[in-house]
């Protein structure tokens, strides 16, 4: 029979199974018909010959006696993993391998069979491990960590004498001792193998501990220390004890480390969130501050501003027939360049606030908001006989007030950067998995290529002011919020042929919560910015 072991290979190698480690049984017809020693001591028997003639089906627990023997003349062992009942009523989980040998001319398994109870214990806390490691992610604290960690320590790991010390000028400060606060510190140039695994960052494990109690007693036990380690410095040490001599393996070191691990990276994370905010909560205070001065400097510039232009235009009324033309031109040279200025401080003002805190957020209709922009720039629409088009944009979510400026600064500057007899602009778009792509195409002059990067530069200006009047701000200020929210924004075209402005917007808030500015909209005095930077 293909598969099957020879009875006669079998008694040739009894010698070897009778010395194996692992329990060896032969099946017949569900009885027990061979086993050695180690079987016997694995079902709690002294004597073989207590298991032979047994039905070996009562030494399989209930859930698992399907799964047992199946043979079915394979050439590969069969292997399952189950719960065997002992003598004494008590289960233990085995791993057992399955081969088909030949029997009284019949089919009979051989099988060989392993304890895997401290196996399958020490998998079981490395699956507590993870889901620990998945907890310490939802901690805010470094104390909310210690005491998890230590909850898992004596309740999932079994460690019942267990305690954690944190190192803080050269001492191991406690925390607390089975559940309990636990008011012992330790000098780190201490003699025991606490203090030597804060010093050396090295778990340290001694299984024979003796201490002396008084002057005639003393105690055996054991210790396992486990230093914690974050960012390559201790910052302090699991221990773990226990009143018998040999108490920890290899096993408990390794969890043990591995939970440290996991420690230390949680206490990294914290750390590193509370220099996060503590940083985002000195540049909210340094941008208030310069919210305050720009707001403080802006008025003090626009004041004299207004005097400048208040008596210039007193004197152009009040002297106009009494000046010669390069008199006047003198005067009106002030009057626009007081007036540039005042846009210029605008220009600045609403740059500065873009990327600050906003009230809220709105669902915004667009197809409402460039039908609102184009009556806003009615006055340059119908001197220059443009055609805004568009057709069924979409909803977004944004902050109104920034998307609106947006559009306005894009469209305008598509109808004021064009000599066409009949200037047209196209807003139009295209959905994305995860973005929109807005774009704004005119048939205007047009860009040269090299100016392709140079005109979102703030106050570079391509023209000069008598060609096409403006700040050079009102690019500057669309590049800032577009990035603001997470997106981008480019340029395409030809000189000569018009341009087409691109922008993208995630969807979802902008890919996240965007932080614009917190003065409502009625403090913001914001003029309509058309200005381009070209």
């Amino acid at each position: 029979m293909t598969g099957i072991v020879n009875l006669q290979i079998f008694k040739e190698a009894k010698g070897v199974l009778e010395v194996s480690r692992d329990a060896v049984f032969i099946i017949f017809d569900e009885t027990i018909v061979y086993a050695n020693q180690q079987a016997a001591k694995l079902l709690g028997y002294e004597d073989v010959e207590e298991l032979l003639g047994r039905w070996s089906v009562e030494y399989i627990s209930p859930e698992n006696r399907r799964a047992q023997f199946k043979p079915a003349g394979k050439n590969t062992p069969f292997r399952y993993e189950l719960k065997i009942r002992r003598k004494d009523g008590s289960f233990v989980d085995v791993e057992t391998q399955i081969s088909i040998i030949e029997y009284q001319g019949r089919p009979a398994s051989l099988i060989f069979t392993r304890d895997i109870t401290e196996r399958k214990a020490f998998e079981a806390k490395l699956n507590a491990l993870h889901k620990h490691a998945l907890e310490l992610r939802k901690y805010e604290a470094v104390d909310q960590v210690q005491q998890s960690t230590m909850k898992t320590i004596r309740e999932t790991l079994g460690f019942r004498n267990a305690s954690m010390g944190v190192l803080e000028n050269k001492q191991i400060i406690f925390q607390e001792f089975n559940g309990q606060k636990d008011d012992r510190t330790l000098d780190i140039d201490g003699p025991g193998i606490t203090e030597l695994a804060a010093r050396t960052g090295e778990t340290q494990c001694q299984n024979d501990l003796k201490r002396q109690v008084d002057t005639e007693l003393q105690v055996s036990g054991s210790e396992l220390d486990v230093p914690i380690i974050v960012n390559k410095e201790v910052y302090g040490v699991v221990k773990v004890e226990s009143e018998t001599t040999n108490a920890f393996d290899e096993n408990d070191r390794k969890l043990l480390e591995l939970l440290t691990e996991q420690v230390a990276s949680s206490i990294s994370i914290i750390r590193e969130k509370e220099k996060l905010q503590h940083s985002l909560e000195e540049l909210e205070n340094n941008n208030r501050e310069l919210d305050e001065y720009t707001y403080a400097v802006s008025h003090d510039l626009k004041a004299p501003l207004r005097t400048i232009q208040a008596f210039s235009d007193f004197l152009l009324d009040s002297t106009k027939e009494k000046l010669d033309e390069s008199e006047m031109d003198y005067l009106n040279r002030i009057v626009n360049a007081s007036m540039r200025m005042t846009q210029l401080i605008e220009d600045l003002l609403v740059l500065s606030r873009v990327g600050r805190k906003y009230l809220e957020v709105d669902v915004i209709d667009l197809n409402d908001m460039v039908r609102a922009i184009v009556v806003d720039l009615d006055s340059l629409v119908s001197d220059r006989k443009a055609e805004v088009l568009f057709d069924d944009l979409p909803h977004i979510e944004g902050h109104k007030v920034w998307i609106r400026q947006l559009f306005t600064n894009l469209i305008g500057n598509a109808i004021k950067f064009n000599n066409s007899e009949e200037p047209k602009v196209w807003v139009r778009y295209e959905d994305h998995y995860d973005y929109i792509q807005f774009s704004v195409k005119d048939n205007g002059i047009g860009i040269d290529e090299k100016n392709y990067a140079r005109i979102f530069k703030l106050f570079e200006r391509l023209h000069t002011q008598e060609e096409f009047p403006g700040s050079g701000a009102g690019l500057t200020i669309c590049k800032k919020i577009v990035e603001t929210y997470g997106g981008k924004i480019w340029v395409e075209g030809k000189l000569g042929e018009g341009s087409t402005f691109f922008f993208t917007i995630h969807k979802g808030l902008f890919g996240g919560e965007a932080d614009i500015m917190d003065t409502p909209v009625e403090e913001i005095h914001l003029d309509v910015v058309t200005e381009s930077s070209m």
